[in-house]
Order: C-alpha cells, then sequence, then structure tokens
C-alpha cells in the first residue's frame, strides 16, 4: 500500500492542475496516483473527467465505470457516466445507469435530466415527462429542462402543454433559440389544424335538443355565406382545442399519474422501512402534482366544451 501522504499529495496537485486548464499536467499526476494505488476513486474520477474533456469518451467511460465500482455511493460519477453513454448514443444503457444515479441521489437535477433525455431518445415519452419533471422541481430555473419537455410534449401533439413549456424557458432565457424554434412549431402546428376546414356550413336546432329530440336533427335554415364562413372558423378551432385537450388528459393519465402510482406501488414492495417510507413521501409528492396538473387539463377541457355548445346557439 503507498503511503497516504504522498498519495494525497498528487491528488491535490492534480486537481489544482486541472482546475488551472493544465489537463495533461493533471492526467499525469493523476495517472501517477492511480500507478500507486489503483483502486483509488479519486484517481479515476480525475481521469475520466479529463478524458471527457479531451472528447476521449470511450476511454471516459472506461474511468467511470471503474469508479461507479470501486466507489457506488458517488452519485455524480453515475450521472456523468450516464451523459458519456447519452454522447455515445447508447441510450439503453444510460437509461440503466441514470435510474442507479437517480436512487443514489434523488436530489440531482442532471441526474434527472439526463434520464429523461435518454427516454426521450428511446421514444418512451411516458417515462420523459416524469423525469424531465422532476429535474424542473429540483432546479426550476433551468431553462434547457423545459425546452427538452416541450420538445417531448410536441412529439407526443400535446400542443398546450408544449408551448407552456416553450413559454416558460423564453421566461428565463428570452434569447434561447431553441425555445423560440420550438414556440415557432407549436404555432404552425395549431395553424395547420385549424387550417383543415370543412367547405360545408351546419347548424345544430339547440331548441330541438332541448325539447329531448335527436342530437341529429339539424335546423332547416339556410346560413348565409358569411354565417358559414364565421361558423366553420369557429367550429374549426373550438375542434382543434378539443382535440389536443383530450390528448393532454389522456397523455396525463398514461404519463405522469400512471408513473406517480407506479412509484407507489414499488415504495410499498420495499422492505427497508426507511426507503421505504422516503419512496412512499417521494411518490404521495409526484402523484398530487399529477392530480393537479390532471385537475387543470380537465377544467380547461370542460371550458372548451362549453365554448361550444354555447356557440351552437349563437348561429340559431
Amino acid at each position: 500500500m503507498p503511503e497516504e501522504p504522498q498519495l494525497e499529495r498528487l491528488i491535490a496537485k492534480a486537481r489544482a492542475q486541472l482546475k488551472e486548464g493544465r489537463l495533461e499536467e493533471a492526467r499525469s499526476l493523476f495517472q501517477q496516483a492511480r500507478d500507486l494505488d489503483d483502486l483509488e476513486p479519486d484517481a479515476h474520477d480525475g481521469l475520466a473527467t479529463i478524458a471527457y474533456l479531451q472528447g476521449e469518451l470511450e476511454l471516459a467511460v472506461e474511468h467511470f465505470e471503474r469508479l461507479t465500482r470501486l466507489d457506488p455511493r458517488r452519485a455524480p460519477a453515475w450521472t456523468n457516466l450516464g451523459a458519456i453513454y447519452n454522447r455515445l448514443n447508447n441510450h439503453t444503457r444510460a437509461v440503466e445507469v441514470l435510474r442507479r444515479a437517480v436512487q443514489v441521489d434523488r436530489t440531482s437535477g442532471p441526474a434527472f435530466y439526463n434520464l429523461g433525455s435518454a427516454y426521450r431518445h428511446l421514444k418512451q415519452w411516458s417515462n420523459a415527462v416524469p423525469a424531465y419533471r422532476e429535474a424542473i422541481r429540483l432546479e426550476p430555473t433551468e431553462p434547457d429542462a423545459y425546452i427538452s419537455l416541450g420538445q417531448v410534449y410536441l412529439e407526443m401533439k400535446n400542443v398546450p402543454q408544449a408551448t407552456a413549456q416553450f413559454r416558460k424557458a423564453l421566461e428565463l432565457r428570452p434569447d434561447s433559440k431553441r425555445a423560440r424554434k420550438g414556440l415557432a412549431e407549436c404555432e404552425s402546428a395549431v395553424a395547420t389544424e385549424t387550417s383543415k376546414a370543412s367547405p360545408f356550413g351546419r347548424l345544430v336546432d339547440t331548441r330541438m335538443l332541448a325539447q329531448g329530440q335527436q342530437a341529429s336533427v339539424v335546423s332547416t335554415r339556410v346560413l348565409s355565406l358569411t354565417e358559414r364562413l364565421r361558423d366553420r372558423r369557429a367550429v374549426d378551432n373550438l375542434s382543434a382545442a378539443l382535440e389536443l385537450e383530450g390528448a393532454a388528459v389522456d397523455q396525463s393519465l398514461a404519463g405522469a399519474l400512471s408513473e406517480a402510482l407506479s412509484q407507489l406501488v414499488k415504495g410499498l414492495m420495499l422492505a427497508n422501512k426507511p426507503d421505504r417510507d422516503a419512496a412512499l413521501t417521494q411518490g404521495a409528492e409526484e402523484y398530487g402534482r399529477a392530480c393537479r396538473e390532471l385537475g387543470q387539463l380537465t377544467t380547461s377541457l370542460r371550458r372548451t366544451v362549453r365554448q361550444l355548445r354555447d356557440h351552437e346557439g349563437t348561429v340559431q
């Protein structure tokens, strides 16, 4: 075994060189420390960091993998390793590593963000959403998480939620090109939906509906061209809104709410009481947030339905 003072001095000097940006000098010192003791976690941590900074991703993976075996409770090592696997497009392995990262440290925003990114590249939207939302909860002033969550919602065709995320990102970083591009895509999606207009005007006689007659009964009054165009635009807009808001409710049920319930069930199955209590507390918080989000979505959906019903009466 090497003398501790000598090993500690090498590590300290290496860190100082790394802080100054002298990567080769730092690499040499960290390598000397590793030669003295190949089981020294800090030596592998330093060599992994330098390899990453110099674009040697495979070498960085090698050292971070060794580091996580030597010190499995070192959460940043798991997070950095997962981020590199994302860079290498090995998103399946990234998910495995980053799930371990959030188990070790439930307060790491970067770990949840990178986990969300891994799920997003695997097109596992229902897993990406809660991961990004947790990253936002932990670091609410970080715009990148809002942007990435907005991109996931766009993939899910949930334009209202995507729009909200991009707008929040712009509040935090007004010059963000990614957020502005995402918001423009949302506006384009809405415009596309509203342009799919039917060439026919229609008129449902709500007085007949009130008298208990079939909903298919149509008024015999013929709409003028102006009325038909106005009616068509209004119905198209409301129909597009209903479709988007209905999709948002569906995604909320399948995504955040389902994930929260799953976390609660997993928590109940833990044998260790402190771990079980912590998991249940976390699951309860996530379930509460999911319920509040679902409540907001259903309120918006009901409001749009009322607007559509009110519109039916205005064209009589």
